[in-house]
């Protein structure tokens, strides 16, 4: 089994000009993207829907 990586681009909706370009590691069974919290600032303001615990397999 391979790992499968993609570069993505990622834009905060209500500012258009905040955008984050990464590569990305692609999990075919997840329910969620996971950011890290380092990230937050650079995408500006961010309305939360919700917040969820989750936690990898790794912890």
């Amino acid at each position: 089994m391979g790992r499968i990586i993609t570069n993505v681009r990622i834009t905060n909706l209500l500012d258009r000009e905040s955008v984050l370009t990464c590569d990305a590691l692609v999990d075919t069974s997840a329910a969620f993207m996971v950011l890290p919290q380092a990230w937050k600032d650079r995408l500006g303001k961010i309305i939360s829907v919700r917040e969820i615990d989750c936690e990898i397999a790794t912890q």
